[in-house]
């Protein structure tokens, strides 16, 4: 049975109570305000029907589901509360399991979940694979397996312990799918009108007149010039460029949200037609 009390020091398990307008002179009739105890800042207003799933019991209830799933026997624990704990984000990395689609290539496996306070985030889990290329990893942005809940009140573990399961048999095939990506030629024509077309758009809110963004997209096409290099031009480039600049974000003002945001944007990218036409 795994131990978990090398895990990080809890900062995730506050107090939130929850207020009725009207509060503080304000009136909004129909909606309460969650609020931090040990601070006393207001975290969000919600509708009075909104249920808060604290923090807490999403890290508990993903540690049992690890526990319970028993694909490994080592791992590494990361837990971060993001702005000022409105938001969670767990990383649970299985130290002992790992693929190799291209020799010397290695990939492992994490379980990632996700939790807010302010409705920003919908409870999640998701397995991902993990290129051990770098010290900090690069991330696989399409999920192997994965969960969404809403905020009920109650984590369903014994369901969650089979997405970790089913999650496994689909990681150990994925290495046959990789791999074949590697005999997958790209120009790097093409990728920039990819790039262009999907993560390095501009959304449809933004006000400005390029529909993509320059910046992005010379960042894109500079990591993919490196992996061009190191893996030649191919899908499995084209792939790991897209999962640097999903997982390299610490530069950012907010990290751990920039690369949810970016990992969202990556894995619409890959329904994209443009993406199943590198083929």
């Amino acid at each position: 049975m795994l131990d978990f009390s090398n895990a990080p020091e809890n900062t995730w398990n506050f107090e939130v109570t929850e207020e009725v307008f009207p509060i503080r002179d304000k009136t909004d009739h129909g909606m309460k305000a969650l609020i931090r105890e040990d601070t006393g800042e207001i975290l969000k207003v919600v509708p009075q029907t909104y249920t808060v799933l604290p923090h807490d019991d999403a890290v508990n209830a993903a540690y049992d589901a690890v526990k319970e799933a028993d694909i490994s026997k080592d791992v590494t624990i990361d837990i971060q509360c993001i702005d000022s704990g409105r938001k969670l984000k767990g990383t649970i990395l299985f130290n002992d399991v790992h693929i190799e689609p291209v020799r010397g290539d290695h990939v492992g496996l994490e379980f990632n979940f996700f939790n807010s306070l302010d409705a920003s985030w919908a409870y999640a889990q998701e397995l991902k694979g993990l290129r051990l290329v770098c010290t900090n990893g690069m991330v696989s942005p399409e999920a192997i397996a994965a969960t969404w809940a809403r905020h009920t009140g109650e984590i369903n573990v014994a369901a969650a312990v089979k997405k970790i399961a089913q999650g496994m048999d689909a990681f150990n095939k994925k290495k046959d799918v990789w791999a074949s990506w590697t005999n997958i030629k790209v120009e790097r024509n093409d990728c920039e009108e990819f790039f262009k077309a999907t993560v390095a758009k501009r959304s449809s809110k933004e006000n400005n007149t390029e529909r993509f963004n320059q910046k992005q997209l010379e960042l894109l096409l500079g990591q993919l010039d490196t992996e061009f290099q190191t893996l030649g031009r191919n899908k499995w480039a084209l792939y790991n460029c897209l999962t640097h600049w999903s997982s390299h974000t610490d530069h950012l003002k907010t990290p751990a949200i920039a690369q949810r945001s970016r990992e969202v944007k990556v894995a619409a990218a890959m329904t994209n037609t443009r993406w199943s036409a590198f083929a």
